[in-house]
C-alpha cells in the first residue's frame, strides 16, 4: 500500500508544473485570440509576451513550445503555417540568448533579427505577400516585440515574486 499522504513539496511541484504548463501551453493560446487594432489594419498581438515569458522562464525549450502553442490560431486563421515555425525559432532563441546574457531587450531582438529572414522569405516566397506590406509588417512586429520586451523587462520583479 502506499502512502497518500500530501506534502508540501508535492503541492509545490504541482504548483510549478501547472504554472509551466499554463505559460507554456494556455496562455499564449489565450492570448493569441487578442489582438489590438491600430493605423485601420496593422494588429498588435500579445501572444509573443507569453513567448518571450516561457523563453526566460523556461529557456529555449519553453519558448519553444510557447512559440509554436501561441501560433496556431493565427496561421490556422492566416492559412500560413510558416509563422509556427518563425514564432517557434523567435521563442528558442529568446531562451538561448537570455541564457547568455541574462538581459531581455537585447535576447528578444536578438532572437528577432535572426528570426527576420525566414520571415522575409516565407511571407514573399510561399505566402506570396508584396514587398512593401512585409516591410511595414517588419517595422509593426519590431516595436510589437520591442513593446513586450521592454514592459516585461520593467515588470519582471513582481513576476519573479509571483513564480518564485
Amino acid at each position: 500500500m502506499q502512502n497518500s499522504t500530501l506534502s508540501v513539496g508535492g503541492v509545490q511541484s504541482f504548483r510549478r508544473a501547472a504554472m509551466a504548463f499554463s505559460l507554456l501551453v494556455i496562455l499564449p493560446c489565450i492570448l493569441s485570440l487578442i489582438n489590438v487594432t491600430f493605423a485601420q489594419t496593422w494588429k498588435i498581438h500579445f501572444f509573443p509576451a507569453a513567448i518571450i515569458l516561457a523563453a526566460i522562464g523556461f529557456g529555449p525549450a519553453g519558448g519553444l513550445v510557447a512559440g509554436i502553442t501561441g501560433s496556431l490560431y493565427s496561421a490556422i486563421l492566416l492559412g500560413n503555417p510558416w509563422l509556427i515555425v518563425g514564432n517557434a525559432l523567435m521563442g528558442f532563441l529568446t531562451g538561448v540568448f537570455f541564457r547568455r546574457t541574462l538581459k531581455i531587450i537585447p535576447s528578444v531582438m536578438l532572437a528577432f533579427a535572426c528570426q527576420l529572414p525566414w520571415l522575409i522569405v516565407t511571407d514573399y516566397y510561399f505566402a506570396g505577400l508584396s514587398p512593401v506590406f512585409i516591410a511595414k509588417l517588419v517595422i509593426v512586429l519590431l516595436l510589437g516585440n520591442l513593446m513586450w520586451a521592454l514592459l516585461i523587462s520593467l515588470g519582471m520583479n513582481p513576476i519573479k515574486k509571483y513564480l518564485c
